[in-house]
């Protein structure tokens, strides 16, 4: 027996590139195989509210959807919508299952980029591999991106593919090579394809550009002379800039036959969601139609502890453990200068991304940290392989002190240790999987919910011109999804806030009112439904039951002067007077009906309490209600409206109320609007009052 060598090197320098890639492609497709087959277990199999069912009409016409328009995503899904509409697969559940196939097809090309990266044996690195892989498919916000027809798991494919790309450019990844064909030109076919991918993700999710300046660096600190065959460029140009000419796409599917729902009926008009010319398409292309802005410096900051929750939720404590290893393993001393360019995109890039989602004022941010999840799963791979590789370090020098005659093995045990311990860390996606797969299936139930709601609406039988009016964008999408897919109530519109940038739309009482003026002067006369019951939107609107679950607008509340006239200012508001009269049968007490009039804007949600007092002062009854209810509350009256304000109180028996106090207030300390007004109560006759039960 002779003694072991003594380890030169640590299982922690990186491994030499993988010469054929054929293992790794087929790890890559296996794993690929597997995302798709758990993400397809809970694939939404119906329609759906909100962006993903506006997605399912959108590509089934191969028209437009909301800004920033997605022309790759259209016309892909719309192909794929058609080809499985073949086998008879439904509209949407084909393209909520797209998402799936997208994110599957990410999770086994991130494999293939990350797996050379890593340290130690082929073995240790493929199993850390795995467990960034794992953890990027546990991620419960992507995880619910790839149930339903949304853009971001397609932006994250693109995100992947271009750092893929750019490691086959500088030599990093011939793994890249290996699965898709080195060109036979060498580095000029390399730029252009990453120049390609790079163009198509500009046209499908303009958040691409924040990853240019970190990916440039990236190339840069990894091979400064990357960009110096001149020659190159002639293809990679072009390959850049054709991917842009799908945003022709825009004003070619914007059209009544591409979009119907972009041109919808109103009145003896039509309401036009996109109009031709150049400015429209700038704005449509940039969001600024959807009034996207940004925060101040100050709000930015306010939104850190929930960006901090969202990392913790989706990561836990264990994951962040390992991220704080693995950009330990990535500084290390030694092995810093070939991960330098490595660590400097992904910190860069997860800097510029995340100072962007504090700033972007958009209500679903949440979907903006996918990508930072991404690079988070990086870390995670190199925490996990320098766990591993570190055992097998210390099992080798262990070994080198060890007589070979002695009978020890320790490396092999020390190996097999390491081992086990990589397998252990996948419990860690898999409880977060496991976690979060109730708020998957919730997905499951609001599809349910939209296609109940809207069998009620139809059934409902509402008029085949109706003005079906919600104070909810995601309620009304369902509607053209009937209309355009299943050829329902195809002469309805639907109408919703901030369906255009239009003060005739700014919020649900000037949405309604807007309807009910052009339902009026068109011929014939188009009604006006609410599509479930909105409490308070009575203060403003005559209201009467239809069949359930709608309820017909009929025109103003304050169609006749009040009672009383009072006649008293109020702050921004003007009291005109009120209506008194016994409370519905078998209730004992009166309803008092304020009648407001609007001078004013009102800063804030205030409620109305209504007080009634007897002769010698006291107190008889009290109602306090917020004015407006939830759907129209005084933040949102509007100088010269008229609206009512109805209060029921409850008198005790023989009690004859002679002096009535209103007022107004808000907050926790109750803080008035004004000084209440305080009034005598008129009456014809006392008898007038109900008696008590």
């Amino acid at each position: 027996m002779v003694k072991s060598n003594p380890v030169k090197s640590s299982p922690l320098t990186p491994p030499t590139p993988i010469s054929s890639g054929r293992r790794e492609r087929e790890i890559a497709l296996l794993i690929a195989a597997v995302t798709l087959g758990l993400l397809l277990r809970d694939v939404v199999r119906d329609l759906l509210p909100g962006d993903a069912g506006e997605f399912h009409f959108a590509a089934w016409r191969w028209g437009l959807a909301h800004p920033t328009g997605y022309p790759l995503y259209l016309l892909v899904g719309g192909l794929w919508q058609h080809l499985l509409a073949l086998v008879g697969v439904a509209p949407s559940f084909a393209l909520n299952a797209l998402s799936a196939l997208f994110t599957a097809a990410a999770a086994g090309l991130f494999y293939l980029f990350l797996r050379p990266w890593l340290p130690g044996t082929p073995l240790t690195a493929r199993l850390a591999a795995g467990v960034a892989v794992a953890f990027l498919v546990a991620n419960p916000t992507l995880r619910t991106q790839s149930v339903q027809a949304e853009v971001y798991s397609l932006h994250l494919l693109f995100v992947v593919a271009i750092l893929l790309a750019a490691g086959s450019l500088i030599g990093d990844s011939q793994v890249g090579d290996s699965l898709v064909g080195a060109p036979p030109d060498g580095g000029q076919g390399r730029l252009a394809r990453l120049a390609m991918l790079l163009g198509l993700s500009f046209s499908h999710h303009a958040t691409t550009a924040l990853l240019v300046p970190p990916l440039l660096l990236y190339l840069f600190l990894a091979n400064p002379n990357w960009w110096r065959p001149l020659r190159a460029w002639l293809w990679a140009l072009p390959a850049f800039l054709l991917p842009f000419l799908l945003y022709l796409y825009i004003p070619l599917r914007s059209g009544p036959d591409a979009s119907p729902w972009y041109h919808q009926r109103l009145g003896d008009g039509v309401l036009s969601l996109y109009t031709p010319g150049w400015r429209s398409f700038v704005d449509f292309v940039t969001g600024r139609s959807i009034s996207v802005g940004f925060y101040s410096p100050a709000q930015a900051a306010a939104n850190l502890p929930t960006a901090l929750l969202l990392w913790l939720r989706h990561l836990e404590w264990p994951g962040l453990l390992l991220l704080v290893i693995g950009l330990a393993v990535l500084l290390r001393r030694g092995q810093i200068g070939r991960r330098i360019p490595l660590l400097a995109l992904t910190l860069s890039y997860v800097l510029l991304q995340q100072t962007f989602n504090l700033f972007y004022a958009i209500d679903d941010i949440f979907v903006y940290y996918i990508p930072l999840y991404l690079m988070a799963c990086i870390w995670i791979g190199f925490g996990a392989a320098g766990i591993g590789a570190a055992f097998q370090w210390a099992g080798a020098r262990q070994e080198a002190r060890e007589e070979a005659d002695q009978g020890q093995a320790v490396l092999p045990a020390v190996r097999w240790l390491s081992t086990l311990i990589l397998l252990a860390l996948f419990w860690l996606p898999v409880q977060l999987w496991r976690q979060y797969t109730p708020l998957v299936q919730q997905l499951q139930a609001e599809s349910a919910g939209a296609r109940a709601m809207w069998e009620a609406i139809l059934a409902a039988e509402p008029a085949p011109n109706a003005l079906l009016v919600s104070n909810d964008r995601n309620e009304i999408v369902p509607l053209f999804y009937l209309q355009t897919i299943e050829g329902r109530a195809v002469g309805s519109s639907g109408l919703f806030p901030l369906i255009a940038p239009d003060t005739r739309f700014a919020d649900i009482g000037a949405t309604v009112q807007t309807a009910l003026d052009a339902g009026s002067t068109a011929q014939p006369p188009q009604p006006v439904y609410l599509i479930k019951p909105m409490e308070g939107l009575e203060a403003r609107f005559a209201l009467a039951p239809a069949a359930p679950p709608l309820v017909a607008v009929l025109g103003p509340a304050a169609s006749a002067p009040p009672a009383v006239m009072v006649d008293a200012a109020y702050g921004p508001l003007y009291l005109l007077g009120y209506d008194i009269q016994p409370a519905a049968s078998g209730s004992a007490g009166v309803t008092v009906t304020l009648q407001w009039r609007v001078d004013a804007s009102v800063a804030g949600d205030y409620t109305t309490t209504v007080q009634l007092f007897d002769a010698a002062g006291s107190k008889l009854g009290q109602d306090d209600r917020r004015a407006g209810g939830d759907f129209y509350p005084t933040s949102l009256w509007k100088p010269g409206e008229l609206l009512l304000d109805r209060h029921t109180i409850t008198l005790p028996a023989g009690a004859i109320p002679a002096r009535l106090l209103v007022g107004m207030y808000s907050g926790p300390q109750a803080t008035l609007l004004a000084p209440a007004i305080d009034l005598a109560l008129e009456f014809k006759l006392p008898a007038d009052l109900p008696d008590s039960p």
